[in-house]
């Protein structure tokens, strides 16, 4: 019976914890920064509060009504046998019959700076998935580069215990030897130093994921195992690409609604000089306690409805209404400018982008030849090192020409492949 709950519990559990035996895709990566995303959750509540607002700015369209209850003591010192309790009871209401269009103005404001809060959303999903990428892409390069790093020690501690036997039978010198054991201690210490930075990149990537201190994890990237950019799609002309990722750039459109918001704001501002008409309803009753009369007649003869249309025409508010204006023209030349900025900062990253996912296609291509050439050489040198043409310092230098070109390599790759990623993710291909 023990032997068969142990394999249904780690089923179990494995079912629970779905990227706890599998690494974690970069698609896997950014739909939970999309949904634990601390800077999310702040959006979220900011599209909350948007939609409160609207809800308020509503409210002056309907009517309100509100009941009162008012006891009273009093006392006339110099009046004998007086009472001194008096009740009114009282129900109230009044509607915004004209306001000179205000609260129509500050509805539709509302809705668009909701609608902007909604766009603000959606354009900090994206920096948040900017950031995984960034991340993701990182720690697939330390992981590359700690592969590289690995087969260095690999070999060069292959090659150490080959010159320990060379050296017991006289074959090669002390100095080779002692450059050799050197050489291991060297390619230790950039493993060492290539561990630290995967270490380190996925600490930035748990961290943007939300993931718990102690939690393991693991990338895994199928989808980008190329030898070369040409092996990519190829970029799309300039241009075009310009032209797609301004569509689809949800902060631009978040700032251009803003605007519009302000606009609609600064009408509301100069309406408060207008003439509002407000329509008032009453109906109260009342009772004056220790009267001859009964409190049933108090209440029944005391009772009186009344209609009121009150017409409010401002004339003097001592420069309010002037400085409201003011400041809602302020934060309207704000919202432009910072239309304007948005757009800056968006046309030179898209230019930014377009020529380093250029540049890295080509250095890419450059490193992919670079490393048969270094390959090739180090061939040569082997066989030089071979006849004893060639120095062990030599030879060694020739290895580290080969590594060298294969970092380079590594890093051009993933430099074209992020850059090629976050052009997609501005153009919205990733959400």
């Amino acid at each position: 019976m023990k032997n068969k709950i142990i394999p249904f519990l780690v089923v179990l559990v494995s079912a629970a914890s779905p990227y706890a035996a599998s690494p974690w895709t970069l698609e896997a990566c950014l739909k939970q920064a999309t949904e634990k995303s601390l800077s999310m959750e702040t959006a979220r509540l900011k599209e909350q509060q948007s939609d409160i607002k609207v809800n308020q700015a509503k409210i002056g369209h309907y009517p309100t009504v509100s009941a009162n209850i008012q006891n009273t003591l009093f006392d006339h010192p110099f009046i004998d046998q007086e009472d001194h309790y008096r009740l009114n009871l009282g129900v109230s209401g009044s509607l915004t019959l004209w306001d000179g269009g205000a609260t129509s103005l500050s509805v539709e404001a509302s809705q668009l700076s909701k609608e902007a809060a909604q766009l603000a959303t959606r354009q900090t999903q994206r920096s948040v998935q900017e950031s995984v990428l960034n991340a993701y892409m990182s720690l697939l390069l330390a992981k590359e580069n700690l592969r590289t790093a690995d087969y260095a020690v690999e070999v060069a501690q292959a090659e150490f215990e080959y010159f320990t036997n060379l050296y017991g039978v006289g074959s090669i010198t002390k100095k080779d030897l002692t450059q050799s054991q050197s050489n291991v201690l060297q390619k230790q210490s950039a493993k060492l130093t290539a561990e630290l930075k995967v270490s380190t990149a996925k600490t930035t990537l748990r961290q943007l994921l939300e993931l718990g201190e102690g939690e393991e994890f693991d990338v895994a990237a199928p989808e980008i195992n190329f030898t070369n950019p040409d092996s990519l799609p190829p970029l799309p002309e300039y241009g075009e690409l310009q032209a797609r990722i301004r569509a689809a750039h949800p902060g631009l459109k978040s700032d251009s609604i803003s605007v519009k918001a302000a606009q609609k704001n600064t009408k509301v501002a100069g309406k408060n000089s207008s003439i509002s008409v407000t329509l008032g309803a009453n109906s109260s009753t009342g009772l004056q306690a220790w009267e001859s009369k009964g409190y049933k007649d108090q209440l029944k003869y005391g009772w009186q409805n009344s209609l009121t249309l009150g017409i409010n025409i401002p004339i003097i508010d001592a420069g309010a209404t002037t400085n409201k204006v003011l400041l809602a023209q302020v934060n309207e030349a704000e919202t432009q400018v910072g239309l304007q900025e948005t757009a800056k900062t968006l046309e030179n990253n898209i230019e930014k982008l377009y020529l380093n996912a250029l540049s890295a296609d080509l250095q890419w291509k450059a490193a992919v030849l670079q490393v048969e050439a270094e390959q090739e050489a180090l061939k040569v040198a082997e066989e030089q090192r071979r006849l004893g043409a060639l120095t062990y310092t030599d030879f060694l230098n020739q290895k580290n020409s080969l590594e060298a070109a294969q970092v380079t390599l590594n890093n051009a790759k993933y430099t074209s492949l992020l850059s090629r990623k976050l052009l997609e993710l501005y153009q919205g291909l990733l959400d």
